[in-house]
C-alpha cells in the first residue's frame, strides 16, 4: 500500500498525518456496538441505549468507577457523542471515538478506549472555531459560564457523508455554522454566517456596540437532509425564538421560522434537548415564555408540531395549556423541556410548572379559552388525554421512556428539589397511585440558600437521565441520572456533580454513586464542577460525562464577575474497572 505525507496549518491545529492513498471510509461497525450522532442519541431524543451489552446492574454495583479524563479547553456544555470503528489518520484500522466541543469553541475527537498517559496522546484531532464571545451580564446575570460562550448546542454527525455540524459563537457577536471532516477535523463547509429576519426583526445587526444575546442552546438536528438550528433568550424587546433550516449538502439556508412573529420571546431552547423528529417529516418542540395569539401565528409557552413545506415551515398542530398566561408571569414556561415521542402513536409534553401532558400526536390539545388562564388551576381541552403534576418544580431533564423485562413500561423524570419518579405506564396511560409510583432514595437537601437579596432556587437543573440495557433483559436495565450535587447550578459556581446509577426496574435501589453519602464529600469517582443540561452518554461499556472544571468555590457573583476559573476542565470517562 503506498502513503503519502502531508503536514498542513490551520488556525487552531496543526495536522500532521501519514495517510493511505485511498478514501478514509468507516468500516462496517462490529456486531452490537453502539453510536451516537446526535443529542439525546437519536432525533426522538430518546436518550436510550438499548444495546449496552458491557454494563448491568451486578458489574456496575461491585466495579464500576472513574477511568480517565480526556482534556478539553474549557467547560463542556454539549453531549459528547461516539462514533465506534471510526478510521482516521491515528486509527487506521478503525477505533472507537468520542467527540465533543468546548465552550471556547474547540471540537475534540479522542480515542474512546484507550488511558492517557498525557493531555493529547490519545487524541485523534481537534479544531478550534476562532474566538469565543466573552460571558457578560447581558446573557448571563449570574456569571456561571464566564469567561466564554462559544459552542453551546450540540453538534450532528452525518456518517453517511463523514461530516459532523457544529454552530459556533464568537467574539464578534455572530454566529457561524460549520462542518468538520469526522476524519481529520478540518472544515469541509462553511463557515456560514447565521443570518435572517423575521417580519422585518434581523437576527443580527451590523453596528456599533451591537450584542448577539440569542443562545444557541438547543442540540443540532439532522433530518431527510435538512439541518434544524434553534436559538432562544428571555428576551423582552423581540424575538427569542429562532429557527433555521439549512440545506445540509451546501449549508444554503433554505428557511427561517419562529414561533414569535412580530412578537416578542417564544425562546427555542429546551434546558439543550434538541428539536425532535419522527421520521416521518414533522418536527416537534416546545417554547418559552412569549406572546400567545393564534391569530397572528404567535405561540409562546406551547407545544408545537411543524412540517417543511417547500421552502417553508408551517404549524401543523399546537398545544398551549388553558393557564399559559400565568405560566408566562411567572416564567414557568413550557420551553424547559422537549416534546417526548411515546408508542401508540403518543406524545408527552410539559415544563418548568412540574405537570406533563398527554395527548395523541395527531391532535393537539390545542389552547381552551377557560377566562381562568391568571390562575394556576384551570380545564384544558379534552384532546389532552392525560395531565400528570409530578411536583411544583421545574422539569429540565427530559423524560424517558424504557420498556423492560415481561412488557413492563416505565417513565422516568427528576425535577429540581425531588428525587427521580418512576411511573408505570400500562395501556397507553400513567399510572399515578403513590402504590404505583417509585422514587430514588437520592433527593436534594433543600433549597440553595438566599443571597444577593433574592429568594432561594431549587438545585437546578434537578436530573439530567439517560437509559441504558441490553434490550429488555432482566437485569441490566439502569437509570442514569446527573444531577446537582451541593447547589443550584443556574445561580452558582462551583456546585458540583453527581452521577448516580439506578436499577431500572426499581429505580429505590441504588447502584452506584460517585460522590460520597452526602452528596457533597469527593471520593476517587467524582467528576468535578457540573455541566449543567449535559446528559450523560452511554455506549459500549463506558459513561462519558462533560464537565464544568476540576473545582471552585461554591459562590454566587453578585454584580461581580468572577476572575478565578478551574484549572482543569474534562469528559470524565467511566467503566468497569476489573
Amino acid at each position: 500500500m503506498r502513503l503519502f505525507m502531508w503536514v498542513r496549518w490551520k488556525k487552531g491545529a496543526l495536522i500532521l498525518a501519514i495517510l493511505p492513498l485511498f478514501p478514509l471510509v468507516r468500516p462496517r461497525a462490529a456486531k452490537n456496538s453502539f453510536d451516537v450522532y446526535t443529542q439525546r442519541v437519536d432525533n426522538q431524543r430518546s436518550g436510550l441505549n438499548l444495546s449496552e451489552t458491557e454494563l448491568s446492574q451486578a458489574n456496575v454495583k461491585t466495579g464500576f468507577g472513574k477511568l480517565w479524563t480526556l482534556h478539553s479547553d474549557a467547560k463542556i456544555m454539549a453531549q459528547p457523542l461516539y462514533l465506534s470503528h471510526l478510521v482516521s489518520a491515528k486509527c487506521p484500522q478503525g477505533c472507537n471515538t468520542v467527540i465533543f466541543a468546548s465552550m471556547n469553541n474547540t471540537v475534540y475527537a479522542y480515542v474512546a478506549d484507550q488511558k492517557p498517559a498525557s493531555s493529547n496522546d490519545t487524541l485523534i484531532w481537534s479544531r478550534n472555531l476562532g474566538p469565543a464571545r466573552p460571558g457578560a451580564h447581558d446573557i448571563d446575570e449570574w456569571a456561571v459560564d464566564d469567561p466564554s460562550w462559544g459552542i453551546l448546542g450540540t453538534p450532528a454527525i452525518d456518517i453517511d457523508n463523514n461530516l459532523l455540524y457544529a454552530v459556533a459563537w464568537n467574539a464578534d457577536e455572530m454566529y457561524r455554522l460549520y462542518a468538520l471532516d469526522l476524519r481529520t477535523g478540518t472544515i469541509s463547509r462553511g463557515p456560514v454566517l447565521v443570518e435572517g429576519s423575521i417580519e422585518g426583526e434581523p437576527f443580527s445587526e451590523n453596528k456599533a456596540k451591537w450584542h448577539q444575546t440569542r443562545k444557541q442552546r438547543a442540540g443540532l438536528l439532522l433530518d431527510r437532509g435538512e439541518l434544524y438550528v434553534a436559538f432562544g433568550f428571555d428576551n423582552p424587546k423581540g424575538i427569542a425564538g429562532w429557527l433555521f433550516v439549512y440545506d445540509a449538502a451546501n449549508l444554503k439556508l433554505r428557511t427561517v421560522w419562529s414561533p414569535e412573529p412580530k412578537g416578542k420571546g417564544g425562546g427555542i431552547w429546551m434546558s439543550g434537548i434538541g428539536t425532535v423528529a419522527d421520521g416521518a417529516g414533522n418536527i416537534y418542540l416546545e417554547t418559552a415564555n412569549g406572546n400567545f395569539e393564534v391569530s397572528r401565528n404567535q405561540y409562546g409557552n406551547s407545544m408545537l408540531k411543524l412540517r417543511l413545506e417547500d421552502d417553508k415551515l408551517v404549524v401543523a398542530d399546537s398545544f398551549t395549556p388553558c393557564n399559559q398566561s400565568y405560566l408566562n408571569h411567572k416564567d414557568l414556561d413550557m420551553g424547559s423541556i422537549a416534546p417526548v415521542l411515546l408508542p401508540g402513536n403518543l406524545i408527552l409534553g410539559g415544563g418548568k410548572f412540574g405537570t406533563l401532558y398527554l395527548m395523541s400526536r395527531d391532535r393537539f390539545g390545542g389552547y381552551e379559552a377557560t377566562g381562568a388562564d391568571r390562575r394556576p388551576a384551570c380545564e384544558d381541552s379534552e384532546q389532552v388525554l392525560q395531565k400528570i403534576d409530578v411536583n411544583r418544580a421545574h422539569i429540565h431533564g427530559m423524560p424517558i421512556y424504557w420498556k423492560g423485562p415481561d412488557g413492563t413500561q416505565w417513565i422516568y423524570v427528576m425535577p429540581e428539589t425531588q428525587s427521580l419518579v418512576a411511573y408505570p405506564f400500562v395501556d397507553g396511560r400513567f399510572k399515578t397511585t403513590s402504590a404505583d409510583i417509585k422514587h430514588s432514595c437520592w433527593k436534594p437537601l433543600g433549597p440553595a440558600p438566599p443571597s444577593c437579596h433574592r429568594p432561594p432556587h431549587d438545585w437546578m437543573p434537578g436530573g439530567i437521565l439517560a437509559v441504558s440495557s441490553d434490550a429488555d433483559r432482566p437485569g441490566t436495565g439502569i437509570v442514569w441520572a446527573l444531577v446537582p450535587a451541593d447547589g443550584d447550578s443556574n445561580s452558582y459556581r462551583g456546585v458540583k456533580g453527581m452521577l448516580l446509577a439506578l436499577n431500572a426496574e426499581d429505580v429505590s435501589q441504588e447502584l452506584w454513586r460517585s460522590q460520597g453519602l452526602d452528596g457533597e464529600t469527593d471520593t476517587p469517582d467524582s467528576l468535578g464542577l457540573l455541566a449543567r443540561f449535559v446528559p450523560p452518554t452511554v455506549a459500549n461499556g463506558k459513561v462519558f460525562v462533560a464537565n464544568a472544571g476540576d473545582r471552585e468555590e461554591l459562590k454566587r457573583y453578585c454584580g461581580t464577575r468572577p476572575t478565578v476559573f478551574p484549572n482543569n476542565y474534562a469528559v470524565v470517562v467511566y467503566g468497569l474497572k476489573n
